[in-house]
This record gives C-alpha cells, structure tokens and sequence, in this order.
C-alpha cells in the first residue's frame, strides 16, 4: 500500500474516531449525566490529547520518511599555483560550482514510507483504544460516585432511625422499663454512625475529584447528583466477548506493530543495492595573462554518477537485517502475549459479572425484603417491650449492611461491566432490567 493510500486509510480512521468519540456513550442505556460526563472528558482529557498529538505527529512523518535527501551544493576552488595564488595564470584554475543529489535505490523510499504509515496507523489504535480507557475509567468513577451518595443517604437516614431509638431508650430507662445500658448503647451506635458519615463524606469528594480531574476540571467543580445504578440480568458468555474482542484496538495496534516490522525488515534486506549519488559541475574561469595570454580558456562543465558499495554486508547489513527479524518476532509474541491476557481477563469480567448478577438477585428478592421487613418492625416492637434492645440492634444492623452489600455489588457489577466493554473494544447489548 502507498503513502496515499494510507494518507486516505489515515484520514477516514480520524474521522470515524472523532464520530465515534462524540457518539460512544448514547447507545449503551447509560444516565444522561453520566454521557454527558463521558462526551466532555473525552474532548478535554489530558491523556486523550496527548495521543491525538502523537497519532497527528505519526502521521506528518509518512511523506518525510519517503522523501529525498537534501541535494549537496558546493563551491569549490580548484588548482590554484601556490607560487603566485591567481586565477589567471594557469588554465586549469577555476572556481567550480557543484550540485549533488542522491537518490535511493529503487523500493527504498516506498518502504520507509510503509514503515512509517503502518507506526501512524498504529498510533491511530493506540489513540482509539485511550479513548475507551477514559471512557471505562470515568464510568467507574461515576458509578463509585453513585455507590458513596447512596451509602452517605442510607447511613443519614440510619443515623435518625437511631437517633429514635436513642429517645426510645431514654424514655423506657425513664419509666423504669429499660436499663442504663441500653442507652448507652443506643448513644455508641448513634457515635458510629456520625463515623461512618464523615467516612462516606470523604469517599465523595475523593471520586468528586476524580471524576473532575477525568473531565481537567479542578477538584472541587460541582457535580450533579448521580443516579443509583439497577440491577439488571447478565446474559453474556465469554466465547461471545472474545468474539468482539479480536478487533479491539490494542490488538489493532499490535498488528499494526507487526506489518510496521514486515516492512521493516524488507527494507533492511534492500541494503543488499547501492545508492546512486548524480552530480553536476560548472567551473568559471578568468581570461589568462602572461605567456598564455592569447590561449583559448573556456568554462569547463562536469557530471558524474556514483555509487555506494554495500560491501561491509556481515559487520552492517547482516546485523541489520538480523535486528529487523528479532524486533518482527517479538512484534508477533506481544501481540499473542496481549491475546492470551484479554481472554483471560475476559473470562475474569465474566465470571465475576455472573457472580454478582447471582448475588443481586439474592439481596434484591431474599435478604434483603426481609432484613427491611424485621428491622421496621423491631423499633415499635421494641417500644413495647415486646423485643429485647439485643433484638433490636441485630435486626438495624443486619438491615443497614444488606442496603450496603446490595449497593457495593451494583457498584461493582457496573464497574466491572465497563471493564468488559473495554477489554472487548466495543459497548456490548445491555437489558435495562429496571433502569431508571
């Protein structure tokens, strides 16, 4: 393929990126919020420009790596006598102007250029697949984001359920139906949880400024309110994944990498022909004096044809060429060393989706209905003394950590889904199952 083929092939990826950069997030189902947050770290992200540059950079370098090299001019001033330093008493003198070009051997320069091309395109996947990187990390950041709001909201509403409880016991300890202890406790627990608040605080504003410095916002820059995330099925099978993840664009990359060292190595191999270097001279002479002052001397004009001698073939162009092969199959093993570790991580993401797809689906429907069930009857229950203080705090605290347990596992369920569409290259068909 040539300079301007991959100069069209270059153009048309940079487009479909820039489209597919302003239309990643609209059709996987997620928060418009949350699309929003990913459209604008994906135009202002610091890494995501970084690369834009480099691909930008990678492709200027395709027409310079199949040009030629800068002609030689010089002026020169030839058989000059030493006894009188003159130009006009011998007619060999004169001063000369010469130009020279060199030209490579035919192949050479459309090789570099190959070479070159296939670096940019490879560029061109390195820059797509950060793209999705930042994508996957801003997702996560969200849905941490989500995961801290809601355990801040539940730990608040706790902390009043046990402020209740704390007036419950004064009252009871008050008419002789309760003891001391059982206000005491109250009191600790009612401690904790303004604990747990302040830790819960400490995690928004962490994954605030991590979200921010996604976006190259300042840490403290205002963010909406994130939605809770919902569960929802996973139907997905590795072999499906794997499927779609033989074109994403770190494999892209690398087999790019590979052809880059193909051609590479074919140019290395070119170093067996000479170079050819062609040149002209013109030399200006002066009208003589002395005793060869009636002699005819007219301007002289010269051309020459040269060539290197690529004779030092096992101390350069061996090496060479043996360099070229080692750097092509190393090429080949990343890119099977790559494979290998995406089907394994593929298979992790999946196994660990289906886990948790499992143990939402046991909260949602078992644990937690009836944790929420005992708890809300505990504290009137507990009021009439038909329950001990015992009772009461088992049934709050298994009640608080099931909502906890079923928010981290939402968490980590849309967490890890984002790093499955990452390792697949692409957004994978989601079932809302109840999303707001």
């Amino acid at each position: 393929m040539g300079p301007l083929s991959w100069r069209s092939l270059s153009l048309a990826l940079a487009l479909a990126l820039l489209a597919a950069a302003a239309d990643l997030a609209g059709a996987g189902g997620l928060p418009p919020d949350l699309e929003a947050l990913i459209a604008e770290a994906q135009a202002a992200n610091p890494e995501v420009k970084e690369r834009a540059a480099l691909t930008a950079a990678a492709r200027e370098r395709i027409r310079s790596a199949g040009a030629l090299d800068d002609p030689e001019f010089a002026f020169v001033l030839k058989d000059i006598p030493t006894d009188k330093w003159t130009f006009n008493r011998d007619p060999m003198t004169q001063k000369m102007v010469e130009l020279n070009q060199k030209l490579p051997f035919p192949g050479k320069r459309r090789l570099r250029s190959e070479v070159a091309a296939a670096e940019a395109h490879a560029e061109e996947w390195v820059f797509r697949d950060k793209v999705k990187e930042i994508r996957t990390r801003v997702i996560a950041a969200y849905w941490n984001l989500a995961w801290a709001q809601s355990s801040y909201d539940l730990t608040a509403r706790n902390k009043g359920l046990w402020e209740q409880v704390v007036r419950v016991a004064e009252a009871r300890y008050g008419v002789g139906q309760g003891t001391q202890t059982e206000v005491l406790q109250a009191q600790v627990e009612l401690g904790n949880y303004l604990d747990k608040l302040l830790t819960w605080q400490q995690r928004l504003e962490s994954w605030r400024a991590v979200l921010n410095a996604l976006r190259n916002r300042p840490p403290e820059t205002p963010l909406p309110r994130p939605r809770p995330p919902a569960p929802r099925p996973f139907t997905l099978q590795a072999s499906q994944v794997l499927d779609l993840a033989l074109e994403r664009p770190q494999l892209q990359a690398l087999k790019a990498q590979i052809l880059r060292q193909e051609k590479a190595l074919e140019l290395a191999r070119k170093e067996y022909y000479p170079d050819f270097t062609l040149g002209v001279a013109y030399g200006f002479k002066q009208r003589l004096v002395g005793p060869l002052a009636e002699m005819n001397n007219p301007d002289m004009f010269s051309a020459k044809i040269m060539v290197n001698l690529p004779v030092w073939v096992g101390d350069k162009i061996k090496p060479r060429i043996r360099e070229e092969e080692a750097r092509h199959r190393a090429a080949r093993e990343a890119h099977q060393a790559a494979w290998t570790t995406l089907s394994a991580a593929v298979q992790d993401r999946v196994a660990k989706l289906e886990r948790l797809s499992r143990q939402i689906q046991l909260y949602e429907k078992g644990l937690l209905p009836q944790a929420r069930q005992a708890a809300e009857a505990a504290l009137p229950a507990y009021q009439t003394g038909m329950v001990s203080f015992a009772q009461l705090y088992q049934s709050q605290i298994a009640a608080y950590n099931a909502e906890l347990m079923l928010q981290e596992y939402l968490k980590d369920f849309e967490e890890t889904w984002a790093e499955l569409e990452f390792l697949a290259g692409q957004e994978l068909p989601r079932r809302s199952g109840g999303r707001p």
